[in-house]
């Protein structure tokens, strides 16, 4: 079974960061990339993101959605190799043409596409979903919010795992998923979502009831078990973040 696109516990400096200031690393770079119009600055925050992911321990092999990014990332640079004419010529084969504009315009939208995901993968990697959530509600967001940010990122992997679970019980029992017709396909779909909604539903009033036991908005304001504090480590990010993207605009 291929691993999930979770949060991975680590002790890296990227772990420990402040979860806003992985949100202004995450934004910042992903607007460059939107700016800028060179296929070599799209590239470096490529090589970033995997270096981050390297520095983080954090392993793309057997991860869900990688086979599909790579895909989707080559399909893209192949019709603009296909597509984009200009420049010079670089290789001739039969009808098809590849210019120097096309290489150019191939690096820059795959590499785009690429930078946009990884980055992601690293803010996802990196960020306690709790953590993030008393973070933003330490920064204003009222703590209601905050708690239905918390349970949606937890409850997500719990469904996906029980959809597993019903489907290789599915499996286990004869029934056939490898079907064509859509009258067969939305059955094999009510088979599965209806045990999963079922579950859902029972995990929700169970929740529902024990927050209700403990007062759960009867206080303007709460309390926090874990606080995130603002230290040094995140204020040097928070330059190098603002250098980088200085830099980088002075110098496209």
């Amino acid at each position: 079974m291929k691993r999930r696109i979770a949060y991975v516990p680590g002790t890296s400096f990227i772990h420990r960061l402040h979860p806003l200031v992985k949100v202004a690393w995450l934004t910042g770079l992903t607007v460059l990339v939107f700016l800028v119009t060179r296929s070599w600055i799209v590239l470096g925050v490529v090589a970033l993101s995997l270096g981050l992911l390297g520095v983080s321990r954090v392993s793309l092999k057997g991860r869900r959605g990688t086979r599909v990014l790579l895909i989707t990332a080559f399909m893209l640079g192949a019709l603009q190799l296909a597509f984009r004419q200009g420049g010079t010529t670089v290789l001739q084969a039969g009808p098809l043409t590849i210019t120097g504009e096309g290489v150019e315009a191939a690096l820059y939208v795959a590499g785009r596409f690429m930078s946009v995901v990884l980055l992601s993968y690293v803010f996802v990697f990196t960020t306690e979903p709790g953590d993030l959530a008393y973070a933003l509600m330490r920064a204003g967001l009222p703590y209601r919010y905050g708690f239905a940010l918390v349970t949606a990122l937890r409850l997500v992997p719990i469904f996906e795992a029980e959809a597993e679970t019903v489907y290789e019980a599915q499996l286990a029992r004869g029934i056939g998923h490898d079907v064509r017709s859509p009258r067969r396909v939305l059955g094999w779909v009510r088979q599965l979502v209806m045990p999963v909604l079922s579950s859902a539903l029972g995990k929700v009033d169970t929740l529902a009831v024990s927050m209700e036991g403990r007062g759960f908005g009867r206080y303007p304001h709460r309390t926090f078990l874990r606080k995130t504090q603002f230290g040094w480590l995140d204020a040097t990010s928070l330059a190098a973040l603002a250098v980088l993207l200085i830099g980088t605009m002075l110098l496209s």
